[in-house]
């Protein structure tokens, strides 16, 4: 597992220098590279853009894009402190905290009960469904009772057909000849109309 981990680590490092971006010295390859996927939306963006006020300028950019990472490192910053404040510091202090919020702290340890939610609106009429209408109604009430029907048929009119069997050679000449009978009345029959 030691050298899956280095191998994405060293890949890591290698992708966190391909997209440094402008603002702190770095070429930005990625713009460059993902430019001919947003050349076409580009030209309407910029009408868009110039028709309704001037377009930012390049130290503006800089600016706007040194501040949302400079938020974004202190919100983690923040948070690191938070955690090791509530975590190692002060272990008392998250129980405390937990206590004092009462009812909002458990029902965000429940996830707001979001799972609970999901099981009576979705999950329960779809096994109630499952069972009542394609079990018990399509699959035992239709298929199955179609096929044991059609088992039960095929008996039938097999136990019907063996009494026809009897072994007597004489039987069967009468069969043959009933059958014959039958064939030349429905052709004369057939020859008359």
């Amino acid at each position: 597992m030691v050298v899956p981990l280095i191998i994405l680590g060293t890949l890591s490092l290698i992708g966190g220098w391909i997209g440094v971006p402008k603002a702190l010295g770095g070429a930005d390859h990625f713009e460059h590279f993902l430019a001919p996927v947003f050349q076409a939306y580009a030209p309407a963006e910029a009408a868009t853009h110039a028709a309704t006020e001037t377009a930012p300028t390049e130290d503006e950019d800089r600016g706007l894009e040194l501040a949302l990472m400079g938020t974004s490192v202190g919100v983690a910053v923040i948070g690191f402190g938070a955690a090791w404040y509530l975590y190692y510091k002060r272990k008392d202090l998250p129980a405390k905290m937990a206590a004092s919020a009462g009812s909002v702290y458990r029902l965000v340890l429940d996830k707001y009960r979001i799972d609970e939610l999901y099981g009576a609106v979705i999950i329960q009429p779809l096994i109630w469904i499952s069972t009542n209408v394609f079990w018990r109604g399509i699959d035992v009430g239709l298929i199955d009772r179609g096929v044991d029907e059609a088992a039960a048929g095929a008996l039938d009119v097999s136990d019907g057909v063996r009494q026809m069997q009897s072994g007597n050679i004489r039987s069967y000449a009468g069969w043959v000849t009933a059958g014959a009978a039958v064939v030349i009345a429905f052709m004369v029959w057939r020859g008359l109309r």
